[in-house]
């Protein structure tokens, strides 16, 4: 079961990291659509949250629930403070993030959030802001995963490449 999600979890980490860089790319020419990169990041850091959240042998799908409504993905928030709890991960897996790349996240859930549920009215964030996410995926997914390696190399080497790509167009537009 553990291994099912974490599968479906690093194939949306893979799909959210590709729509953020088609959006990225796209709004050279087209500034609305860079309000779309958040939706795509924030895809991807969930499910990469899921995934280091599903992988020890502890790990009970209650983990990554929310408790207000069993059977749905607790939000971002919360995946990100049990991810950050020696409750459930150790280091080197457990994430470590400064106060700036907390602000980070939590500016790039807002602006997602803004696109699908607002009117739109937030600025997107800027490219360092970006940035932080994708490092925060890149932790969980690339450098430290709490999964393991064996079987998914080829997904793993999909998602740095697509981090890799998406981290050089970030670099390329500053």
């Amino acid at each position: 079961m553990a291994g099912e999600t974490i599968d479906r979890a690093l194939g949306a980490v893979l799909e959210g990291l590709k729509l953020s860089a088609r959006e990225h790319a796209a709004s050279q020419d087209d500034p609305a659509r860079r309000r779309w990169i958040a939706v795509g990041l924030v895809t991807a850091l969930k499910a990469a949250l899921v995934a280091a959240l599903s992988a020890y042998e502890s790990a009970v799908p209650e983990d990554v629930s929310d408790p207000s409504a069993p059977g749905r993905v607790a939000s971002v928030s919360l995946l990100l403070r049990r991810a950050r709890s020696a409750e459930y991960l150790n280091p080197p897996e457990r994430l470590e993030l400064a106060g700036s790349a907390l602000r980070a996240v939590e500016d790039i859930v807002a602006a997602r959030n803004e696109v699908l549920h607002g009117l739109g009215s937030l600025p997107s964030p800027d490219d360092a802001v970006f940035s932080q996410a994708a490092g925060v995926i890149r932790h969980l997914c690339v450098t430290h995963p709490a999964f393991g390696r064996d079987r998914r190399e080829v997904m793993l080497a999909l998602i740095g490449d697509a981090l890799r790509d998406f981290e050089r167009r970030l670099a390329g537009s500053s």
